[in-house]
């Protein structure tokens, strides 16, 4: 019988190799030697492509090293192509669970993006613990790295705020830092004193020491001195290049409005004020710039402003405002207005002293958040103003009012 494309199924044969019954032509093909009387093709299969058959079955044969060499090299350079197209991951958010022993705090403490979130959710879950289940709690920093003066000045008020309103003799417990520079913030802003926790480190990085803390209740009194203490140390080095009275009269007018205005109707979660404490303050003398960080824990601006502004007026600004933000429009208002609620002479000009420091200096920057709004204000000698408005995804349930002055190269 010959070969041919005939579809013919013949009798399986056992195999002369493995004893196995076949077809013929599967015998002749695992004795490797073809025969003379060899079947058709099965159905499935041509007798023409008996060749591609064998041909198959040769590169099973085992691999060499080379081959098997070159086969993990492209495989790995596959592989890592692959890793270059993938997209960046979302980052998730740390989930912090008000327990009664330990509560993770932020790696970095600061308002903006994604860290102001976490810094949001830290303080909701102390303040829930400690306030609402009377838990005291350890506040766990050994991760922290980083702390930003806006996130850090609402820490340390928030943290402040805590402690007063619980009845628990010692409701906080700090967690030290692995990292000394963390340890430093922590212990040059008074928090290892506001937990009543021993510290032996002294703080000696230069981005640490020149940072000062204070609070208080009213605009006057020995906390408000220390700023001119600050600013008469920076006069001494720097010549004129510090007005004190214009930096006096701007924070003297953002403790003011903390203390007649924040605190006239309760925030968002039914706080309404510290009988001791109105306002907390951060002074900073660093790299040739003077910083001044003031906040307040009110219900902001927008719940303020109709109360101080004629809604007419309100209306009108709204109407030309470029962003989106409410409390940021509310912000807004108040600086273009000039007018405060308690139409006393000497508070004619309202949140515009705040810019007035900027104008006096020739240069500098504002930044003032209420709530989740933000107006940032930057002022070069010989060009006008320049304002922005935007908006947080932390609600930081108050006011930050922030300065920064440049104490040489000024106008450049």
């Amino acid at each position: 019988m010959t070969l041919d494309a005939t579809f013919q199924m013949e009798a399986p044969q056992p195999c002369g190799r493995c004893g196995e019954r076949a077809g013929r032509r599967a015998v002749a093909i695992c004795n490797r030697e073809p025969t003379v009387d060899a079947p058709v093709a099965p159905k499935f299969v041509r007798s023409s492509g008996l060749h591609e058959v064998r041909g198959m079955l040769s590169l099973l044969k085992k691999l060499t090293r080379k081959r098997r060499l070159r086969q993990i090299r492209t495989a790995r350079s596959r592989k890592r192509r692959k890793q270059k197209c993938r997209k960046r991951p979302v980052r998730k958010l740390r989930t912090y669970h008000a327990a009664p022993n330990e509560i993770e705090a932020p790696r970095r403490v600061d308002i903006l993006d994604f860290h102001g979130r976490e810094l949001g959710r830290f303080i909701r879950a102390v303040a829930d613990a400690v306030l609402v289940r009377h838990e005291a709690v350890s506040l766990n920093f050994r991760e922290t790295e980083a702390f930003i003066a806006g996130g850090t000045i609402l820490l340390f008020a928030e943290l402040d705020r805590i402690k007063s309103q619980s009845e628990l003799e010692k409701p906080l417990t700090l967690i030290d830092p692995r990292r000394r520079r963390a340890k430093e913030v922590l212990k040059q802003i008074g928090l290892y004193e506001l937990t009543g926790d021993s510290c032996d480190v002294v703080p000696l990085r230069d981005d640490v020491i020149y940072w000062k803390a204070t609070k208080g209740a009213n605009q006057s009194g020995h906390q408000m001195a220390m700023i001119e203490v600050v600013a008469e140390r920076v006069r001494a080095t720097y010549a004129d290049t510090l007005l004190l009275h214009q930096v006096w009269r701007g924070v003297s007018e953002a403790v003011t409005n903390s203390v007649e205005h924040a605190y006239k109707k309760p925030r968002g979660d039914g706080f309404n004020g510290l009988a001791e404490t109105k306002w907390w303050m951060f002074t900073q003398v660093r790299d040739n710039m003077f910083g001044v960080a003031v906040c307040d824990l009110g219900c902001g601006y927008r719940a303020t402003i109709e109360e101080t502004i004629p809604e007419q007026f309100i209306s009108q600004l709204a109407a030309t405002f470029a962003g989106s933000s409410k409390d940021a429009r509310a912000i807004h208002t108040a600086m273009e207005y000039g007018r405060t609620g308690t139409h006393y002479p000497n508070r004619g000009k309202g949140s515009r002293d705040a810019m007035s420091v900027l104008e006096s200096h020739k240069a500098g920057n504002l930044v003032i958040i209420s709530n989740s709004g933000t107006m940032a204000y930057e002022f070069r000698e010989g060009r006008p103003p320049r304002h922005t408005s935007g908006s947080l995804e932390l609600d930081v349930r108050g006011t930050i009012v922030l300065w920064w002055l440049p104490l040489r190269g000024v106008g450049e």
